[in-house]
């Protein structure tokens, strides 16, 4: 009869008590954009998606993209966004595809094979100038400017082993004008670690001139420093483009893919360009009318092959060290 009851006891235990409640839904963005950037996204994003926490891991691009490599047998990221397709393309083996709906409003060539990678926004190289430290002559007008030994020491550029961006601009510079330009070049700058360690370097007037990015100058143009001015180098200048792909094997598939279409969609990229000046790759944003930038079509862009740029990497960088220590 004791036996009875105790059997009777457990079947009236509330099946709540028994049953483990369903975790909370989550998304582990990988990400290499700024801080301010990334805190605006998932803000917006969580006001749509109030159900699906996000959590992101910040790092470079080429960082992120190693601990993706090795993580591969247990993947504790779910998306990566964003870095240069070059270097994302380095990795495709570690990317999921996924055929996004909106995928058709950028161009294909900024589209990864059987949807590896999506474009989401394009950085134009310019050159920042601090006009109050250019007391000596104009202002620089092209890339070869920089070559002139006026500018030594007044010259800061980023590694391109740590920013994909500083990579497609010297790559770029050694391609279209030469290794013997782009030596002399280098005889002139400081290298730093760091992109915006060269940005704001010239904002603090510590250089007069930074290989830089179209938005991290336009940030202080529409700051109101009006000493700020963007060069678009007269040879034409390097577009850096900018993408997100799934992680192969993540935890959270579904919700991963949620976050994909937010990034990929119209609200999102025009509310990021409002708020950093990124341009987004969509063909039916135009930042002209929502900023004092150029249209992409007035500014003169060299197109580089991205494949070939990919494949050049290890060698051009083993190429600029040997640049760097012939100083």
């Amino acid at each position: 009869m004791l036996k009875k009851c105790r059997l009777l006891s457990l079947l009236l235990i509330p099946v709540s008590f028994l049953v483990k409640p369903a975790a909370a839904a989550e998304v582990v963005l990988y990400s290499s954009n700024n801080v301010e950037t990334v805190n605006r996204v998932v803000e917006l994003f969580t006001k749509k998606n109030p159900d699906i926490k996000v959590s992101v891991v910040r790092a470079g691009t080429g960082a992120l993209m190693q601990r993706i490599k090795a993580e591969a047998a247990n993947p504790l990221g779910d998306i990566f966004w964003s870095g240069g397709l070059a270097t994302i393309a380095e990795f495709k083996a570690q990317l999921d595809p996924y055929a996004s709906p909106q995928a058709n409003t950028v161009a294909a060539a900024y589209r990864g094979p059987n949807g590896l990678w999506l474009g989401t926004n394009v950085h134009v190289n310019v050159l920042m100038v601090n006009a109050r430290q250019v007391t000596d002559g104009a202002l620089p007008k092209s890339w070869s400017d920089l070559s002139d030994p006026r500018w030594k020491g007044r010259l800061v550029i980023p590694d391109p082993e740590r920013t994909s961006a500083s990579f497609v601009a010297l790559y770029g510079i050694r391609q279209t004008l030469g290794k013997a330009m782009l030596s002399r070049i280098a005889r002139n700058a400081t290298i730093v670690g760091t992109t915006s360690a060269a940005y704001d370097g010239v904002a603090k007037g510590e250089f007069a001139v930074a290989l830089t990015m179209e938005y991290a100058a336009y940030e202080y143009v529409a700051g109101g420093l009006k000493e700020i001015k963007l060069v678009y180098p007269s040879e034409g200048t390097f577009m850096s483009v900018e993408g997100m792909a799934l992680i192969k094997g993540a935890k959270h598939p579904a919700e991963a893919r949620k976050l994909y279409e937010f990034l990929a969609s119209k609200e999102a990229q025009t509310d990021i360009f409002k708020s950093a000046f990124r341009r987004p790759l969509r063909t039916d944003i135009d930042v002209s009318t929502l900023s004092t930038l150029p249209a992409l079509s007035a500014v003169k862009v060299v197109p580089l092959d991205e494949e070939k740029m990919s494949q050049d990497r290890a060698a051009f960088l083993a190429e600029w060290r040997e640049i760097i220590s012939a100083r």
